[in-house]
C-alpha cells in the first residue's frame, strides 16, 4: 500500500485524466460516471452489439472492482494506478478476449481467462476455475475465444 496522501494524489489525478478521456466516447457510448467522498465509478455501456461493456469502481481504500464483459473481480489491491486509463482504452479498443477453456472429451466448461491488450507486452487478465479440481486436466482442454469489436468502427 501506498501513504495515503500520495495515493489520494495519484487518485484525484487518475479519475481526472479518465473523465477527460471519456468525452470522445460521445455518441459511442452510455457512460454512467459516480463521483464520491471515497469512491469513482465509471460505467461504458457500447452502442456497438459486440462490443465489450466495463464498469470500474475505484476506492480511496487502494481496491478496485471490475466488471468486463460477463468477468467480474471485487476488493482487489490498486498496485499501479496509471493502469486504469490504458485499460480503459484497450477495452473501447476491442483488444479484449474472453477465453474459455472446456474439456476436450466432455466440452464441459473448466477455466474462464479474459484477457485485455493494455499495452504492447503488457496484458492485464483475470482468470477463474469453472469447476472445481479441473486444473489438472486442463492441458487436455480446447481454448475458445470471444473477441470483442471497438467501441468505434471504422
Amino acid at each position: 500500500m501506498q501513504p495515503q496522501d500520495v495515493f489520494n494524489r495519484t487518485f484525484d489525478d487518475t479519475t481526472a485524466a479518465i473523465d477527460a478521456w471519456l468525452v470522445t466516447l460521445a455518441g459511442e457510448a452510455t457512460v454512467e460516471r459516480e463521483k464520491a467522498g471515497d469512491y469513482w465509478r465509471v460505467g461504458l455501456r457500447p452502442h456497438q452489439p459486440s462490443a465489450c461493456p466495463v464498469e470500474l469502481l475505484l476506492s480511496r481504500h487502494q481496491v478496485f472492482d471490475c466488471d468486463i464483459g460477463p468477468e467480474s473481480v471485487a476488493g482487489q489491491p490498486i498496485t499501479d494506478l496509471t493502469l486504469f486509463l490504458p485499460m480503459l482504452q484497450a477495452i473501447v479498443d476491442g483488444r479484449v478476449v474472453l477465453r474459455r477453456w472446456s474439456a476436450q472429451a466432455t466440452g464441459s466448461e473448466l477455466v474462464r481467462e479474459l484477457i485485455v491488450d493494455v499495452r504492447p507486452g503488457q496484458n492485464w487478465s483475470m482468470r477463474r476455475l469453472v469447476r472445481a479440481g479441473t486444473a489438472a486436466t486442463e492441458a487436455s482442454a480446447v481454448a475458445r475465444d470471444q473477441v470483442y469489436v471497438a467501441y468505434r468502427r471504422a
